[in-house]
């Protein structure tokens, strides 16, 4: 089996944002490259640094390697069989999203290939997959979420049993999420916390490896006061009291080394702060994503947490520092983007929201959809892939 199961074909790159003429037929938008610098980066990317050996092959095991499997590793059947399962529901998943987005991503109608380096993805997750559908091209993706970010597994010393264990929840918790259109945090919550499947690590490191990525380093870290990378270390099965881990990764094709940024954080207001006092003084994490400037923002299935007051630090950080936001509905609400000086553009179809979100539908944003009656997306994904439906609202910076 080909460890790279796609390749995903252009990219979004960061969209940076114009366009305010929105046509009837979006196949002929025309979106212009943002005037604005690009971000400029504090550190500089290793040059295809050497891989590190142990956690590539463990990689390599994920994405179902068979030459390694075959070469005496322990439990070959119960990696075996983990292999063939997961292989066959990534080659549907491959074939009902991930090339249709990838393709959609191409179109060079869309003109999406902005000129910007970094993703930010609040309320991520351990989701790199569609971070990298969307975004293939950044050397740089930051994810926040409340998940943990866990530890490494270590297979040598793992018994049968919790190999067996480990394998079966990370298996559900990489494939079922697909099934609803999106990630529940609570799902997540629940299989993070079965033995030694214990955070996002797990997920981001199977889906690099079967987008055809290898593995230079896996390295923990803090955040000082000012938003600044302290006691960095090289993780390891025992590695604890850390706020996130990067992994530095690169595909064949790549020239530098890229980087995954994943750290846990309650993105609310009283999370962000030191107190619940609207000038209080803000948290390690907050200086360190309003440090990224001319940034893409992207927003999936995000529970409308950024319609609420209480949710204006993370939003306010995206409209101030975003070049562009690609988003559904869930995300930030239509109304704040026009006083920011986006212009949006939108994709796909928006008639409804599902219940539980009932009190959450935008009747500004439907009037816009039923102007414009723009086509249909290739792909559902999101909170409405159970009606068939998807919406997304590409919003550019002028």
């Amino acid at each position: 089996m080909k460890i790279k199961a796609l390749t995903p074909l252009f990219l979004i790159g960061v969209f940076s944002c114009q366009n305010n003429s929105q046509t009837r037929d979006n196949s002929e938008i025309s979106i212009k490259e943002s005037t604005q610098a690009k971000e400029v980066h504090t550190e500089k990317k290793s040059i295809k640094s050497p891989l590190n050996e142990s956690h590539n092959n463990f990689c390599r095991l994920l994405a179902g390697d068979t030459n390694l499997i075959n070469s005496n590793t322990k439990h070959q059947g119960i990696w075996k069989q983990f292999a063939s399962e997961s292989d066959k529901k990534w080659t549907v998943l491959n074939s009902k999203l991930a090339v249709p987005i990838s393709k959609w991503v191409s179109n060079q109608s869309y003109n999406l290939e902005i000129k910007t380096n970094t993703l930010l993805y609040p309320f991520a997750g351990g989701d790199y997959f569609y971070a990298n559908l969307f975004f293939p091209k950044k050397d740089t993706i930051i994810m926040v979420g409340l998940e943990p970010s866990g530890t490494i597994f270590n297979p040598k010393t793992a018994t049968k049993e919790e190999l067996e264990d480990y394998l079966k929840n990370l298996e559900h918790s990489l494939f079922f999420p697909h099934k609803l259109g999106f990630f529940r945090t609570k799902s997540m919550a629940v299989d993070f916390e079965k033995g030694l499947l214990n955070g996002t690590l797990h997920t981001c490191l199977y889906y690099l490896a079967k987008f055809g990525n290898s593995i230079h380093y896996i390295k923990t870290f803090n955040l000082s006061e000012s938003g600044e990378y302290k006691d960095v270390q090289e993780m390891t099965p025992n590695s604890t009291g850390f706020k996130g881990y990067r992994i530095g990764y690169s595909a064949q094709e790549d020239n530098e080394v890229k980087e995954l940024i994943y750290f846990t954080e309650n993105l609310a207001n009283s999370g962000l702060r030191y107190s619940a006092s609207s000038d209080a003084k803000r948290i390690p994490a907050y200086h360190f994503l309003n440090k990224k400037k001319n940034v893409a923002c992207f927003f999936k299935a995000a529970t409308y947490l950024m319609h609420k007051d209480y949710f204006s630090d993370i939003r306010n950080i995206c409209l101030n520092n975003g070049n562009v936001i690609l988003q559904d509905d869930s995300g930030i609400k239509l109304e704040y983007f026009k006083p920011a000086g986006f212009s949006v553009t939108y994709l796909g179809e928006y008639t409804r929201t599902i219940p539980l979100f009932s009190n959450r539908f935008q009747e500004d944003l439907a009037k816009e959809y039923i102007n414009l009656q723009p086509k249909k997306l290739p792909f559902v994904i999101g909170y409405n892939a159970q009606y068939g439906e998807c919406n997304l609202q590409l919003a550019i910076k002028k």
